[in-house]
């Protein structure tokens, strides 16, 4: 069992590519890997609760740790409360953490 901390940048609902990188998440998660998904800049978008993009919902239902960067979903005026309820804030010392105890990491 690896353990990957996916740095999501992408807006699903303009770049195309983030649905395979989802499927990819997807698939590590479910042959058995620890799987954390970091959403930055615009890569929040989906994390709202009137958010609507299918292949990041099932995520949702993954034993998958998700997380948003508070700073970017300040610079989108998107507060806590506003996010589905199983995700996480936290800042992107998380990330330096992932990087010093040997993860595997991804910048999407």
């Amino acid at each position: 069992m690896s353990e990957f901390l996916f740095i999501q940048s992408r807006d699903p609902f303009t770049d195309a590519l983030t649905k395979s990188q989802y499927e990819l998440i997807h698939h590590l998660a479910n042959a058995g890997n620890r799987v954390t998904v970091v959403l930055v800049q615009n890569g929040v978008m989906p994390a709202t609760k009137s958010s609507i993009f299918t292949p990041f919902t099932k995520l949702l239902h993954e034993n998958i740790t998700l997380v948003a960067d508070k700073f970017s979903l300040r610079q989108r005026e998107i507060d806590a409360e506003q996010l589905i309820p199983e995700i996480l804030t936290t800042d992107l010392d998380i990330v330096i953490k992932a990087l010093l105890s040997g993860q595997k990491v991804i910048w999407n």
